[in-house]
């Protein structure tokens, strides 16, 4: 998987080493509130994280996790994932989803909409993807904002299941390939 710079950060694949930096944000309530992580203990964390570091070696893989780091000292600050759709109807990376989480002492500071259009730019101009979409939960207004700040339009409200079980009202946003050229 490619390495993507920003302006502040580095996106790259993850390696053991990242451990103590993602168990820190992934375990604090704050950051994991809307999110399946929010039930795991540490045992299931590091099982995820294994499972991420192994799929980053699959050249047939259908989701790309990248570690989000600060360009000037290399600390992991976030997580950001995009995967093809659960909801696509053809094969390939033509529609995607995107998720995200951000240690919270760098919440507000405009790093996760740099990260996610660096991201959508990657999706867009490398892999053929036309679509991307977002969801949050209803209450989670900071994330809806997030995605409004990387250019996603708002699509709708669902009332759904996550794919584990967790039924909410949930804000559906989206870019498209013809979305992002004009931003």
């Amino acid at each position: 998987m490619p390495t993507l710079e920003t302006e502040r950060l580095i996106l790259r694949d993850f390696v053991a080493s990242d451990w103590d930096a993602l168990n820190a944000f992934l375990s604090d309530p704050s950051v994991t509130r809307y999110m399946h992580f929010s039930s795991w203990d540490e045992q299931k964390r590091g099982q995820w994280l294994a499972s991420v570091i192994q799929r980053a070696s699959n050249p047939q893989r259908d989701a790309y996790d990248w570690a989000i780091t600060l360009r000037s000292n290399g600390l992991l600050i976030g997580w950001l994932i995009l995967g093809r759709s659960r909801h696509a109807h053809e094969p390939g990376m033509h529609e995607c989803g995107c998720g995200y989480a951000l240690n919270q002492h760098y919440w507000g500071q405009g790093y996760m909409p740099e990260a996610l259009r660096a991201v959508f730019t990657y999706a867009f101009t490398v892999l053929g993807t036309r679509l991307i979409h977002a969801e949050c939960e209803r209450e989670n207004t900071a994330s809806a904002r997030v995605m409004q700040k990387c250019g996603m339009a708002y699509e709708g409200t669902t009332y759904d299941d996550d794919g584990l079980g967790n039924w909410a009202h949930r804000y559906r946003y989206l870019i498209t390939a013809q979305t992002e050229k004009t931003l």
